[in-house]
């Protein structure tokens, strides 16, 4: 029997393909990140997380969460992967947002200390994004770039299927 992560969509050449639970663990890992930099006032953390986000955005192969992922959590079988017909570039924009969001964080947490609440301010609103995304699964960054493709500013969608709000 065929096992539903590797079916025929997902060996089809040219088909656009995503690892769902790959998202959601890269979802989980800006939750952890955004949220601990927060409540420990760590703004080192609010770095390292716009540096995975736009390491993932800008080199998706050598991303750290795809890495700990691909390295770790799927050779000891905590998540398997779940290959679905997707197109990745929105959720690389999503990403990239989340960086640039993260890197003015950072900004204001170190370079302008006397407005620290702009850049807590930052951090949190990355922490909801994700948080919304990986509880309910909406993404409100591929929800803006599908946007943009509608309106000719952003390239339209290579998958036919368009913007599917799936849940979790």
């Amino acid at each position: 029997m065929s096992d539903p992560a590797t079916s025929s969509a997902a060996l089809l050449p040219g088909v656009p393909r995503v690892d769902t639970h790959l998202l959601k663990f890269s979802q989980a890992g800006v939750v952890l990140l955004t949220a601990l930099a927060f409540i420990l006032q760590a703004p080192w953390l609010v770095v390292i997380a716009a540096a995975a986000l736009a390491l993932s955005a800008l080199v998706p192969a050598i991303g750290p969460f795809r890495l700990l992922y691909r390295f770790v959590v799927v050779p000891t079988k905590l998540l398997r992967p779940r290959i679905v017909e997707d197109d990745p570039a929105p959720h690389r924009f999503a990403q990239a947002v989340g960086a640039v969001f993260l890197i003015a964080s950072s900004i204001f947490l170190y370079a302008l200390p006397k407005a620290p609440a702009i850049g807590w301010t930052l951090d949190l609103i990355v922490f909801v994004l994700a948080t919304l995304n990986l509880t309910v699964g909406f993404c409100a960054g591929c929800f803006v770039y599908y946007q943009l493709g509608r309106l000719g500013i952003a390239p339209r969608v290579r998958y036919s299927g368009g913007f599917h709000w799936r849940g979790v």
